[in-house]
């Protein structure tokens, strides 16, 4: 039955992406770079009151490439063309799109001798944004640094909310998943470095997959089962360098940070076009018939 419904769900969505803004994924590997801005908290501090959230932020993404398989279920390299660019446009009167987002939801992991700043939970939303429609975001003019906690009052306006980023058409739900820490069970990011106020650069891998009750255009194309660790698949990989950023401090436990992500995913095809390929099967199935029963 779940699966008879989120067919019916996706049958439903791939129909209205037809008419939507939003960039159809091309089938098979893909390389992702966003940069963003985001705020973490340490010395027991939190970026959500009532929450245990230590990690939050916003971003951009700047192109999407078509890739390769590098090694089978573990990684894909950008040797294919761009088929998307940040705020490019689709030629006359248009004035272009972005794809947006926000991640939340980070609480501070489980000791573990690999990582050094472990975190697990977490999410990642996803959204695309017609510049025909909305204004476009910018990461310096959202978040000015002339405010001195930029972040917060400017952009974040609910737990899964920031303005300009999480507005549009949305694209799909990610959580941050187990695996990458070999050492952990719990643990969904590795991070190479403890923040702080002295400053800090550092890199973060985490796998995510498709958070399927949240469903969006690009969920059922994005929830392929692609990488492979020991605790199962996952449908996306991560590896961001963070860079320290007092710009966007907080206070004196809330530290700033310029991230910059390449991603890897391995799309479906859409489930329109499975759509129409059962259809055509289906004709093609009764035509057969036809010709046997008048042979």
């Amino acid at each position: 039955m779940k699966k008879i419904l989120a067919a019916t769900i996706g049958a439903a969505l791939s129909f209205g992406a037809a008419a939507a803004p939003a960039t159809a994924l091309p089938p098979g590997p893909i390389y992702l770079k966003f940069t963003g801005q985001e705020q973490i908290a340490v010395n027991g501090a939190t970026t959500f009151a009532g929450s245990k959230e230590i990690n939050w932020g916003v971003f951009i993404i700047s192109t999407l490439d078509v890739g390769s398989v590098n090694t089978p279920h573990d990684q894909i390299d950008p040797t294919g063309n761009e088929f998307f660019s940040n705020g490019a446009s689709r030629g006359g009167a248009d004035k272009g799109s972005q794809i947006t987002g926000m991640f939340y939801g980070i609480e501070q992991g489980e000791a573990s001798p690999t990582n050094q700043f472990p975190a697990t939970k977490g999410y990642m939303d996803l959204y695309w944004r017609d510049l025909n429609l909305f204004s476009k975001s910018s990461l310096d003019t959202n978040l000015s640094p002339s405010n001195p906690n930029p972040l917060k009052p400017n952009v974040r306006c609910g737990w899964d909310c920031a303005a300009g980023f999480t507005d549009g058409t949305f694209l799909g739900r990610l959580f941050f998943d187990t695996g990458m820490d070999v050492n952990s069970s719990v643990n969904t990011i590795v991070g190479s470095t403890i923040p702080s106020s002295n400053g800090f650069t550092g890199t973060a891998d985490s796998y995510a997959s498709v958070d399927m009750t949240h469903m969006g255009l690009w969920s059922e194309q994005l929830d392929s089962d692609f990488f492979k660790n020991s605790l199962g698949t996952r449908d996306l990989r991560f590896k961001n360098s963070y860079n320290y950023n007092r710009n966007f401090n907080g206070g004196p436990n809330i530290l700033g940070a310029r991230i910059d992500d390449p991603g890897q995913a391995y799309a479906l095809p859409e489930p329109g076009a499975l759509s129409l390929m059962g259809l055509a099967m289906v004709g093609m199935g009764a035509a057969l018939r036809r010709r046997q029963k008048q042979a």
